[in-house]
């Protein structure tokens, strides 16, 4: 039996249908891809599969004792607690006595909720809290109110993950993810026991992780087995059968209407069933739905740039956290040319949006300076939508009261202009505020687009926005003349547009590489090393592949001038010899308080031997952490 069914499933909001006579089956280990176009209801969608929302019509079937868990598009409004409390309370059962156990410092509860989490065997949830929350970099004890929504987004995809659902749905889980977390969510979903629905727009985690991809098209549901690539083939023949159908059918139509307007009289019972034929065969056609067109994306080109766009010297940037001192970029020296296309990939928080606003002069670095070449005209796509003004109508957004907007000197209703962007009238009257994610992205595109110039630069353009659309800013971004800089996170974006890629490898490193995604992947495989770990910001010891030409050995020279670094003292190079051994005690240490931490034993032995053991774990994962340092280090310095 099939865990969820929907059969003639139907749901409109307003005049939009969502869903007409929709059919779907949903299998135990399955692992569907739902894609579509921006607006078609997919996170709507969801919600009916998660019993959240109602059909208008039709029937949904869920297997008894279904346990579902849906991560929103949106990130959680909530900004009380600590992340850990908000993993914990969605988990059924236990979570709220787990997020309490941890809050609170009466004696009497903890031992009263101890009890509870024990008679549950809740302390194994416990542990995969830790674990999730350990590799997706979370902090357990950080405030949520310090966090930003993209931010508390990923907490919120940690809570989904920890219920362990048989059925999980994910509302484009990679938004605001950075690559190395994309990868790892990657490898945890293919090892989930449980079934798996997503919406994404990220054609490498897709083809990396779905069974099965399923189009929503105009309230239709369309089964593709096989890779992303096995679906645009399969969709296009769909695509191209139907509009061969309808092209015949909208010429039968024409006969008879040709037919009936000589006048013939329904006398005969033929021609009485012919007239009933017709009837039918102008409601089908008053009922089709056409296919949303393309976005037309063009840009408004302003004069060339000189050759050099950017020319940085030596930059570097570092700020004080509690006193010590954290280095964001270390000693980055890039030359941007004309016509370069450089895509910048790297963790959440590493700095690549600092780099970007440097190189534009808006935020000026610890030390080095950025000369900005001749007639350098930026547009700046920046990823929170800030240029957007909210409570603006979207044309005012982009036309800025007026009624024209100029493009490559051409004057051009603003109506006309946002249709090219699939707005509609009646939504380009509508407040800014009220847009989706994707349609405030293709509003960032309109916007920018509608201005003059020769430097796009953007900061993870491509959250929320469909394939399609995907398609033609890549193919706008080829195709450009001027210069390009893109942080994404996306892969194949990145391959598709890229000359070259700059990896933040971690302690304020920066990496250029020739070429896309794929290019940094085989770099760093012929020396030895995972360009998942490089985008980490765990990798930080390898001397990058440069470019031959001679902005590259600019670069180079300016790196064999920098002192050199000290060789290892006769103790030190003794200490490295021996930390092997000490990190693999000290591992063997941290498995033997793991084990008592998951040991139910422990929980009977009251909230003071609890604290007990889970500071001394925490004082050897520190010591742990420490050596690991250590090493690093030695050997950074000893080659």
């Amino acid at each position: 039996m099939a865990l969820i069914t929907m059969m003639g499933g139907s749901l409109a909001y307003g005049d939009d249908a969502l869903l007409k006579d929709a059919d779907f089956a949903l299998e135990e280990g399955e692992r569907v891809c739902l894609v579509g176009r921006n607006g078609t209801g997919k996170s709507s969608l969801l919600k009916v599969l998660a019993g959240v929302t109602e059909l208008d019509a039709g029937r949904i079937i869920f297997k008894d004792g279904l346990r579902i868990n849906r991560l929103q598009q949106d990130p959680p409004q909530d900004s009380t607690g600590t992340v850990y409390g908000m993993v914990a309370r969605g988990i059924d059962v236990v979570g709220e006595a787990l997020a309490r156990f941890r809050e609170t410092e009466v004696v009497a509860e903890q031992e009263e909720l101890a009890s509870f989490i024990e008679h549950h065997d809740g302390w194994v949830k416990d542990a995969l809290i830790y674990k999730i929350l350990n590799k997706m970099e979370l902090d357990p004890e950080c405030p949520l109110s310090t966090l930003s929504g993209g931010w508390r987004r990923k907490v919120a995809l940690a809570a989904a993950l920890a219920n362990e659902p048989q059925v999980l749905l994910l509302d484009e889980p990679t938004n605001h993810l950075d690559i190395a977390t994309i990868a790892w969510l990657e490898e945890y979903l293919k090892a989930f026991a449980g079934t798996v629905i997503f919406v994404s727009h990220d054609r490498t985690f897709t083809d990396h992780l779905a069974s099965r991809i399923v189009e929503l098209d105009r309230g239709k549901l369309y089964s593709y087995p096989g890779s992303f690539d096995d679906y645009l083939r399969l969709r296009d023949e769909r695509l191209r059968l139907e509009e061969l159908e309808r092209a015949n059918f909208d010429r039968v139509l024409a006969e008879e209407e040709a037919w009936i307007r000589r006048g013939v009289k329904a006398r005969l019972a033929r021609n009485e069933g012919r007239v009933r034929n017709l009837a039918a065969m102008r409601k089908e056609r008053a009922e089709r739905r056409d296919r949303q067109g393309r976005a037309i994306i063009k840009i408004t080109e302003a004069d060339r740039s000189g050759n050099i766009v950017f020319e940085a010297d030596h930059i570097n940037v570092t700020y004080n956290d509690r006193g010590s001192e954290n280095v964001i970029i270390k000693d980055f020296s890039p030359v941007v040319m004309r016509s370069d296309r450089i895509g910048i990939v790297g963790p959440n928080g590493a700095g690549k949006t600092t780099l970007i606003k440097i190189l534009q002069g808006l935020v000026k670095p610890t030390h080095g300076y950025v000369r900005i070449g001749t007639n350098v005209q930026v547009q700046y796509f920046d990823q929170y939508h800030e240029q957007l003004e909210l409570e603006k109508s979207v044309a005012d957004n982009v036309a800025e009261g007026k009624s024209d907007v100029v493009i490559n000197n051409k004057s051009v209703h603003v109506l006309s202009y946002l249709k090219n962007f699939l707005f509609t009238a009646r939504r380009t009257r509508s407040p800014a505020k009220v847009l989706s994610g994707g349609e405030k992205n293709r509003l960032m595109l309109a916007r920018i687009f509608a201005r003059p110039c020769n430097v796009l630069i953007m900061d993870e353009p491509t959250n929320d926005l469909d394939l399609e659309t995907l398609d033609l800013l890549e193919e706008m971004l080829q195709n450009f003349p001027g210069t390009v800089l893109v942080i994404s996170h996306d892969r194949r974006f990145i391959d598709n547009f890229a000359t070259e890629t700059w990896v933040f490898t971690g302690n304020g490193e920066i990496e250029t590489v020739v070429g896309g995604w794929t290019d940094v992947e085989a770099y760093y495989r012929r020396i030895g090393k995972s360009a998942v770990d490089a985008v980490s910001g765990k990798l930080n010891e390898v001397e990058p592949e440069r470019n031959k030409e001679a902005k590259a050995q600019a670069r180079a020279e300016a790196k064999k001038e920098a002192p050199k670094k000290s060789k290892l003292s006769f103790t030190e190079a003794h200490e490295l010899e021996e930390l092997p051994a000490k990190v693999e005690a000290q591992e063997a240490k941290l498995s033997e308080f793991d084990a008592q931490v998951a040991d139910p034993a422990l929980y009977t032995k009251g909230p003071d031997a609890i604290k007990e053991v889970t500071a001394q774990r925490d004082a050897a994962q520190a010591e742990l952490d420490a050596l690991y340092a250590r090493w690093e280090d030695l050997m950074a310095r000893s080659e």
